[in-house]
């Protein structure tokens, strides 16, 4: 009798015990002699509450009762499209935490927060859009997609940008890893999936951020291994979650990986997580940006132009960008110096591009003779060259692991290259040998071990992979063939040598007295040595290549 007068009171007060809890009422809730009644609860918040839900025990609902009318509001129109924001109108309490994924439900990251890659925020504004207004799109009866996939080398804020992603949309994010779903037990990894998904549906709209997809999504083995055939099971269920809530239950799955190739045909497939979103290096423009947003609060001296920091960075990622001027503060606090130089900066970038020890090679005067010859072998080739990217800096650095010399390249914006261009890169990769060669005979040293072994490689690929030798295409099922293509990278190779040794022999005291600036400074930039060039040796520039 009890529980029955203290249901027709919920009906009648249009609450729930929770919401009695939250009004903190807690009296209603304590034991009272037998038929009594709960005493009446009284709160101004109370006659704030929309109809509520009504109970019925063991009995059906009143004929009369309307289950739309709640639905279509006072106005008698369906303004409820979506099942996602008719379930958060009921004002039910929200889960915000599972026993392994909590919710956050307060973005504090947002589009304006990440700098450049404008085109791929406005692709990702459509998205924002589908999720907020999808009634705009399904009067014109179309798919809208269940997720994304973000991919691209690490870091470029692949993650960055689905918290963005979802401060845009205002709604609920879960983020969790990939490898989250892999344990020892057999059919954890499907519980979780269902315990996400169940977590979404209750604070929808909900995006799901899913790092690393490719623990989780990869391809199905077919080794029949235990190990595979768990990971199978997890993603199968992974499948059936995402074909089993509608485009309307306000869930967007986002998944990134570095390694979209191992993705499952299923999981990209059309009506799945069919988007794909390539988030590359940045480019020019992105690069200022992000260079705008990381020196912040971080002085340096005036000689430091953002145009140096752009044109320094390049073909660098967001990640190494951050980290290059972070370091560059670091070391320049490292001297009690409250702002970073150049030579902070060039010293961290020295240490991205080749490593840093602590303790310098030890070289004889002979051998740095040799490594500055070397090195300026190739710059020389760099700069005559017409086609390949040019030369920004040669430097001779003892500290670094394993090339105590090398030549610094501009970063090339395209990937597709001229034969004339590749046939430049194999002059160049040789050149440091033949400058050894040209001055010091058969008394060379063993610095060209990673320029033989890149000028094999690039030779190989020009002559099988680019149909850049006589045939365009080398069958190498038999072995006359591989005799063929031997003999032809032995060509192409013989090629690029005699072209090398025709500028090292026609440039060798220019050579020479850079290589002389370049022991005396250990940091030589290119400007110098077309200064040199121009104002003594200006004939090296008519040299036909």
């Amino acid at each position: 009798m009890y529980y029955e007068n203290y249901l027709k009171r919920l009906n009648s007060k249009n609450i729930s015990i929770q919401n009695q809890e939250i009004l903190g009422n807690d009296d209603a809730f304590e034991p009272h002699g037998e038929g009594d009644e709960p005493p009446p609860v009284e709160n101004d918040l109370q006659s704030k509450f929309p109809t509520g839900i009504r109970i019925y025990i063991n009995q059906p609902p009143p004929a009369h009762y309307d289950f739309d009318e709640d639905r279509r509001g006072p106005s008698g129109d369906d303004e409820h499209d979506n099942d996602g924001d008719y379930y958060r109108k009921l004002r039910m309490p929200k889960s915000k935490k599972s026993e392994n994924f909590e919710v956050i439900s307060k973005p504090t990251v947002f589009f304006r927060d990440v700098g450049g890659y404008d085109l791929i925020k406005k692709e990702l504004l459509q998205c924002v859009d589908m999720l907020q207004n999808y009634t705009k799109y399904s009067k014109f009866n179309v798919r809208v997609p269940k997720g994304l996939i973000l991919e691209g080398p690490p870091g470029n804020g692949k993650t960055l940008i689905a918290k963005a992603f979802s401060g845009e949309a205002n709604c609920s994010f879960i983020t969790v890893s990939g490898s989250e779903f892999q344990e020892k037990y057999v059919g954890v990894g499907s519980a979780r999936i269902r315990e996400l998904f169940q977590l979404a549906k209750k604070n929808v709209p909900c995006i799901i951020f899913i790092d690393e997809i490719d623990a989780l999504g990869r391809n199905r083995g077919k080794d029949g291994e235990s190990a595979s055939a768990e990971r199978d099971n997890t993603l199968n269920e992974l499948l059936v979650a995402l074909d089993g809530f509608k485009n309307t239950s306000g869930i967007f799955v986002i998944g990134a990986t570095n390694r979209a190739d191992l993705l499952d045909a299923a999981l990209t497939r059309p009506g799945r997580i069919d988007k794909r979103i390539f988030i590359g290096n940045p480019d020019e423009k992105t690069r200022r940006e992000i260079v705008r947003i990381h020196s912040r609060g971080k002085p340096r001296l005036p000689e430091i132009t953002d145009d140096d920091l752009v044109d320094l960075s390049a073909g660098f990622s967001c990640a190494q960008i951050e980290n290059l001027l972070n370091e560059a503060m670091l070391n320049a606090l490292r001297y009690d110096r409250y702002q970073f130089s150049k030579e902070d900066v060039d010293t961290v970038y020295n240490k991205i591009l080749v490593g840093w020890q602590p303790n310098e090679h030890v070289f004889t005067s002979d051998i740095i003779d040799h490594i500055a010859i070397h090195e300026m072998g190739h710059a020389v080739m760099g700069i005559l060259s017409k086609h390949h990217a040019k030369v920004t800096k040669i430097i001779i650095n003892l500290s670094a692991p394993t090339s105590p010399g090398y030549t610094v390249f501009e970063s090339a914006d395209s990937n597709i290259y001229k034969r004339e261009a590749l046939l430049e890169h194999l002059t160049i990769l040789l050149a440091g040998r033949v400058a050894e060669e040209v001055f010091y005979g058969i008394s060379v040293t063993t610095g060209a071990l990673n320029d033989f072994e890149e000028a094999l490689k690039l030779a190989h690929k020009m002559i099988v992979y680019y149909g850049m030798g006589t045939l365009m295409i080398y069958p190498d099922n038999s072995e006359a063939y591989k005799e063929m293509i031997d003999t032809e990278i032995s060509e192409l190779l013989k090629q690029a040598y005699i072209i090398t040794k025709h500028v090292i022999e026609q440039s060798k005291e220019l050579i020479m007295d850079a290589a002389e600036i370049l022991k005396e400074k250990r940091t030589v930039l290119v400007e110098e040595v077309i200064e040199l060039m121009n104002t003594k040796y200006s004939d090296v520039f008519d040299i036909e290549i």
